[in-house]
C-alpha cells in the first residue's frame, strides 16, 4: 500500500484533481508495492550475509594465527584442535554466499578457494609443507573476504526494483562499481523519475521531494 488507506485515497484524489494520468499512478503503485516489500527482503538478506561473512573472516584470522604458531610447534595439540574447530565453523557457512554485491554465486575465486581450504583442513597438517599450503590458501581467501566486506552496494530499494524483471546476468560483465552505478541508475530513471514528474507537475518540487523520498516509505 502506497500510504495508509486514508492517505492513499487523499493523494489519489489530489492527483486526479490536478489532472494527473491516473493510469500511470496506479501502475506505479503496483510496482512500488513490490519495491517496498523487496527492499525489506534485500536488507535482511544482505545484513545477514555480511554478518556471516564477518564471522568467516574472524575464523580465518584465527586459522592464520594458528598456522603461524604451528610452524614452530607442529605437534602442539592445542593448535591442531583449534584448526579443527575453525574448519567446522567454516563448514557451517559453506554455500551461504550468493549475493551479487557482496559475494556472488559466480565468484569462483571465493567459492573454489573456500572449498579447497575445507578439503585441505580435512587432510590435516602432517608436516611443514602442509602448513605452508594451508597458510597460503587462508591468506588468499582472507584477502578476497576483506575486499568483499569493504564493497558498497546499491540501495536496497534499487536492488528490489532491479530484480523485479532482471537478473545478475544483466550486469555480469561490469566491474563492481559500475554494477552499483547501473542498478541505482535504473531505479532512478525507470522507477522514480516518472512519478517525480507527475508529483512536480501536480504539487511542485518541494512537496514532490517530500512525498517521493519520505512519505511513501513511511
Amino acid at each position: 500500500m502506497l500510504f495508509g488507506e486514508d492517505s492513499l485515497k487523499g493523494l489519489k484524489k489530489e492527483l486526479k484533481s490536478a489532472g494527473a494520468d491516473m493510469s500511470v499512478v496506479k501502475a506505479w503503485q503496483k510496482i512500488f508495492d513490490k519495491v517496498k516489500k523487496g527492499s525489506l527482503q534485500m536488507e535482511t538478506q544482505y545484513s545477514q550475509a555480511k554478518k556471516e561473512l564477518e564471522q568467516v573472516y574472524s575464523v580465518l584470522k584465527k586459522m592464520e594465527e594458528n598456522l603461524i604458531a604451528m610452524k614452530s610447534d607442529l605437534e602442539n595439540t592445542v593448535y591442531r584442535d583449534s584448526m579443527s574447530d575453525s574448519a567446522k565453523e567454516l563448514k557451517k557457512f559453506q554455500g551461504h554466499f550468493n549475493q551479487e554485491f557482496l559475494i556472488g554465486k559466480e565468484d569462483k575465486e571465493f567459492h573454489l578457494t573456500y572449498q579447497t581450504l575445507l578439503g585441505l583442513c580435512g587432510k590435516g597438517c602432517k608436516g611443514q609443507k602442509d602448513v605452508l599450503i594451508l597458510q597460503s590458501e587462508v591468506e588468499n581467501i582472507l584477502a578476497v573476504t576483506e575486499e568483499a566486506l569493504e564493497k558498497e552496494w546499491p540501495s536496497y530499494r534499487a536492488m528490489a526494483y532491479f530484480y523485479i524483471d532482471r537478473t545478475d546476468k544483466d550486469i555480469f560483465d561490469l566491474p563492481h562499481s559500475d554494477k552499483v552505478t547501473e542498478v541505482n541508475r535504473i531505479y532512478e530513471n525507470e522507477f522514480l523519475e516518472p512519478m517525480r514528474e507527475i508529483l512536480i507537475k501536480s504539487f511542485g518540487e518541494e512537496r514532490a521531494k517530500q512525498t517521493l523520498e519520505v512519505d511513501v516509505w513511511s
